[in-house]
C-alpha cells in the first residue's frame, strides 16, 4: 500500500526524469547516469545498484519510483536510453538556471548584511547589454545625462531604441509644470533609431473615470534582460531616493514584457502613439 490517493495516476517515466534533474544534487545524478549505462532492463539488481553507487538520505523511495515507472513503460527503454535522457534533461536544466534568475539592485541606504548592486550601474549593464532592441520607459526624467550617453551608444551601434515617457500637462499627460521627459532626451532628438512615444491623451480614462499616468519604469534588452522597480529616471532616484528593483534575465518573461508595449504601440487602436520633439524652452 503507497501514499498515492487510489484516484491518482502513477507518474509516467518522463514525469519521474524530469523529477529526478530537478531534485537529485549533480553528483547523485551523474552517478545513477553511470549505472544505468550498464544496466538492460530494470531487474532486482538495479536499486540497490543506484542507492550503492553514490550512498545519500532519501535515495530508496526515489529509486523505486524510478524502476516503478520504467518498469510500466511500453515499450521498455533500456537502461542507456534512460541514462541518455537524464544527461540530456540535466543539462538543459541546468542551462535553464543560467538563464532564468532575478538579480536586486537598490538606491538610496545600503544595508552591510546583504550584497545588492546600485541601480545605477545595473541599468547601465542592461542598456549595455542590448544589441538589437531596447525598451526604456519612466514617469519622469531628468538630470540622468550618463544613461543617455548610454542609449546614444546604443543607437549608434545599431539598437532600435524606444523610449516612453510621460508628458507635462500641457501636452495631455500627468506631469506637473511645463517640462517632462522630452527635456532629459533632447540631445537624441535627431537621431534616427531613438523613437519617442507617449500614451495617448484620448486613451487614458479608466473604468473608474479617472485619467491614468504612465507610471511603469522599464528598461529591457532585447527580449532577454529587463530591469523593473521604482526608480524614475532621475538623478535623485538613482542616487538619493530609497528606491527598489529587479533584474530579470529570462527570456521568455522579458519577451512577453516588450511584446505588450509592442501591442500597445503597434496595434491599430493602440493607446501608445508617437510622441513629438519639442524644442527645449
Amino acid at each position: 500500500m503507497t501514499g498515492r490517493n487510489a484516484t491518482e495516476t502513477a507518474p509516467s517515466l518522463p514525469e519521474v526524469l524530469s523529477g529526478l534533474v530537478a531534485t537529485l544534487p549533480a553528483t547523485h545524478l551523474a552517478a545513477w547516469i553511470s549505472v544505468l549505462r550498464t544496466v538492460p532492463a530494470p531487474d532486482r539488481r538495479t536499486e540497490s545498484l543506484l542507492i550503492a553507487a553514490h550512498p545519500g538520505v532519501g535515495l530508496g523511495p526515489r529509486a523505486g519510483l524510478l524502476l516503478s515507472a520504467w518498469r510500466s513503460t511500453d515499450p521498455q527503454p533500456p537502461g542507456s536510453a534512460l541514462a541518455l535522457a537524464l544527461e540530456a534533461a540535466g543539462n538543459r536544466y541546468e542551462q535553464d538556471l543560467a538563464t532564468h534568475h532575478v538579480e536586486i539592485a537598490v538606491s538610496g541606504p545600503v544595508s552591510d548584511a546583504v550584497s545588492v548592486r546600485l541601480t545605477s550601474s545595473v541599468a547601465i549593464q542592461v542598456i549595455r547589454a542590448a544589441s538589437t532592441t531596447l525598451l526604456v520607459t519612466s514617469y519622469a526624467a531628468f538630470g540622468i545625462q550618463e544613461i543617455v550617453s548610454e542609449i546614444r551608444a546604443a543607437a549608434d551601434r545599431g539598437v532600435s531604441v524606444d523610449l516612453v515617457l510621460e508628458t507635462a500637462r500641457a501636452s495631455g499627460g500627468r506631469l506637473h509644470g511645463d517640462g517632462d521627459g522630452r527635456t532629459a532626451f533632447h540631445e537624441l532628438r535627431f537621431h534616427p533609431d531613438v523613437h519617442l512615444w507617449q500614451w495617448a491623451n484620448d486613451e487614458r480614462h479608466g473604468p473608474g473615470g479617472r485619467r491614468g499616468s504612465m507610471h511603469a519604469k522599464v528598461i529591457a534588452a532585447d527580449r532577454n534582460t529587463a530591469l523593473l522597480g521604482s526608480a524614475n529616471l532621475t538623478d535623485n532616484a538613482y542616487s538619493d531616493n530609497l528606491e527598489i528593483g529587479a533584474v530579470i534575465c529570462d527570456p521568455s518573461a522579458v519577451a512577453s514584457l516588450v511584446d505588450h508595449f509592442i501591442n500597445l504601440m503597434h496595434s491599430a487602436d493602440g493607446p501608445l502613439v508617437r510622441l513629438p520633439w519639442q524644442p527645449v524652452s
